[in-house]
């Protein structure tokens, strides 16, 4: 048990150079497209943020997995009143489940949502434990992406005793009805390509500008995925209208559904990021329905029902100030923008951003032509990469290298990993992989209606730049997205987000500094679930998995095998820190087999891990 360890947590900033941070194998290049997985959950999944990066891993770990086959074609399975497994990917199972789209209308009355389901089957057949369903973060992130990219990290941590569950939430991925709002993929990038350095605050004129354009879409989006206002027996999803019937609501009850329809009786889960709020809703509408529940990265679901998004980034600034101080820990041969003290190095840092603001670089020769460097890229790419420290701070250096010393193809490599442009291709991609409105229609939809007023906003978005200098005016384009967004849900929970008791106690996990998901939404989270347990595990970055440890795995797989929650006041430390790498070489090496496998599997789906992104 390791108690007390915010004092430890601090002494980690001063870990001497001579560690062996260094000498571990480099991590491969993350596949997350955020905005939050994975707060995980990670591990990734399909993010608003970086679709087209994302599609392009989708499409690669489908030909790993089934090499010189064709792309797996989703729409090959018959949609089923049950659970049909098929194989898929060599090693999973896939099926394609009716649910009813319309949870408020008599059975059997209209038509049906069509989810996709893609299972890793458990490896220890013996001490079999059931279905873990799991949830990446959004919302729209995908889970039959998420399972394929970190099941089986997710199946080893929690012991290889569970079937490891992604499904795609109604709206996303393969499950149907889609959410569509325009004709061709081509259509959407070029339509947020148009604006690639134009944002709130950080330029002239912005914010008429994107409220227009946000009403454009509103209208487009209406039109499209509103339906015609006609309910009909017979009508199709797309009569109904696809964005009335995406709600957390009928999420949580699709995971009911889905469970029962597994022949289980309650439900085992697994969310991170905005899976924290599914998880909320979940406990809080169907409290007698849980076997186990695990929360990683949570965002209070008061606050996202009300639209605010106020409390976000309240620990944001603290991790780019912990770069600051881990880069000169660190020294100079791990971090090259080291100086002889973390004050020295936060200097330097602001004068390679005056230097962007006051003269754009131009990079003639990037990967997709020609493009200008500003102080938008810049600080929502630093913005970015507090999701992952460990992962995103070595590219955050060769970026604002790059800035320093005007080297353009060092600052295309950071842009084009984060924020690819997008190359015009005539072949239609599957609908699956195609972009879609779900983060909108999901986030804006469950939370209450908002009207744009000048005045409040002008507040709100100082209010958001304070909080956190680098992500403030990224996030408070939330509100100008949903104060434009017309399409309603006909089916709304609004709370309220709490249980008396559950029948079995949830556990929540938060980093002490989450780079969206606060640990003071954490706690108050906490206390309105009777008997649930919260783990603070003393790290940054976004969800639990971007910073792994052996003490917070343990209990995660405890509570999964055991069912038992971390004594009060339990806090965990990490095994590796931002540039530093791996903490303590006599214990690494002196790990046991399960211990070292175990933190393999951390590592792995660290890279995975997802992001809560309202922004494009």
């Amino acid at each position: 048990m390791e108690k007390g360890g915010h004092d430890h947590f601090d002494a980690t900033l001063h870990v001497v150079e001579n560690r062996r941070g260094s000498s571990w194998r480099q991590l491969v290049k993350s596949t997350i497209i955020l905005g939050a997985f994975f707060c995980l959950i990670i591990p990734y999944v399909r993010d608003a943020l970086f679709k087209e990066r994302q599609s392009e891993a989708v499409e690669d770990a489908i030909t790993a997995y089934r090499p010189g086959s064709p792309e797996f074609d989703w729409f090959s399975l018959s949609p089923s009143d049950h659970i049909e497994w098929q194989s898929c990917h060599s090693e999973y199972k896939c099926a394609r489940l009716l649910l009813p789209l319309d949870y408020q209308s008599p059975p059997g009355f209209g038509p049906k949502a069509t989810i996709a389901l893609q299972m890793l089957p458990a490896t220890d057949k013996e001490n079999y434990r059931g279905t873990i369903l799991i949830n990446p973060g959004g919302p729209g992130g995908s889970g039959t992406y998420a399972v394929m990219e970190s099941g089986k990290n997710i199946s080893r941590i929690v012991g290889g005793s569970y079937d490891i569950l992604g499904f795609d939430p109604r709206g996303t991925g393969a499950s149907l009805p889609g959410l569509h709002c325009y004709d061709s993929e081509a259509q959407y990038q070029i339509w947020w390509q148009s604006i690639r350095n134009t944002w709130v605050n950080l330029t002239e004129g912005a914010i008429p500008l994107m409220v227009a354009r946000e009403d454009a879409v509103g209208q487009l989006c209406e039109k499209k995925i509103g339906g015609n206002g006609r309910e009909d027996a017979n009508g199709t999803a797309e009569e109904w209208g696809p964005g009335r019937f995406v709600s957390t609501a009928s999420v949580a009850t699709d995971m009911l559904r889905i469970t029962e329809k597994l022949g289980e009786e309650k439900l085992k889960y697994w969310g991170f990021s905005y899976g924290t709020v599914l998880g909320q809703y979940f406990a809080a509408m169907y409290p007698d329905k849980i076997e186990r529940m695990i929360i990683d990265g949570v965002f209070d679901a008061y606050e996202y029902v009300k639209t605010s998004y106020t409390t976000n980034l309240v620990d944001n600034d603290a991790i780019i100030e912990a770069f600051f101080t881990f880069c000169y820990q660190a020294g100079p041969k791990k971090c090259l923008l080291y100086e002889p003290s973390p004050a020295a190095i936060k200097s330097r840092i602001e004068s390679i951003i005056d230097k962007v603001e006051n003269t754009p670089i131009p990079v003639p020769f990037a990967e997709h032509g020609p493009m200008i460097f500003s102080k938008k890229l810049l600080y929502e790419l630093t913005f970015i990469m507090t999701y992952k420290p460990i992962q995103f701070f070595p590219d955050l250096v060769t970026m604002l290298l790059g800035a320093e010393q005007h080297n353009g193809t060092a600052i295309s490599i950071v842009v084009n990993k984060f924020l690819p442009d997008y190359e015009c291709t005539c072949a239609r991609k599957q609908p699956w992989l195609e972009s879609n409105e779900a983060l909108m229609t999901i986030g804006c939809g469950d939370g209450d209606g908002l009207t744009f007023d000048r005045d409040y906003y002008d507040a709100y978005l100082a209010n958001m730049t304070t909080q956190s200098r680098f992500g403030g005016p990224f996030w408070a384009m939330y509100h100008v997205r949903c104060s434009q967004w017309r399409v309603r849900p006909k089916w709304r929970y609004t709370g309220p987000f709490a249980a008396a008791n559950t029948s079995h106690p949830i556990l929540i996990v938060e980093p002490r500094y989450d780079a969206v998901c606060p640990l003071s939404d954490a706690r108050k989270v906490h206390k309105r679930y009777g008997g649930a347990g919260l783990l603070v595990q003393n790290s940054y970055g976004h969800c639990s998995a971007s910073a792994p440890s052996l003490c917070t795995a343990r209990y995660i797989r405890a509570y999964f095998e055991n069912g038992t929650l971390p004594e009060e006041g339990t806090e965990c430390e990490v095994d590796e820190l931002p540039f530093i790498g791996l903490v303590g070489d006599k214990e690494y090496n002196t790990l046991s087999a399960k211990d070292a496998e175990l933190l393999d599997a951390l590592r792995g789906l660290s890279k995975a891990m997802p992001v809560l992104t309202p922004w494009h």
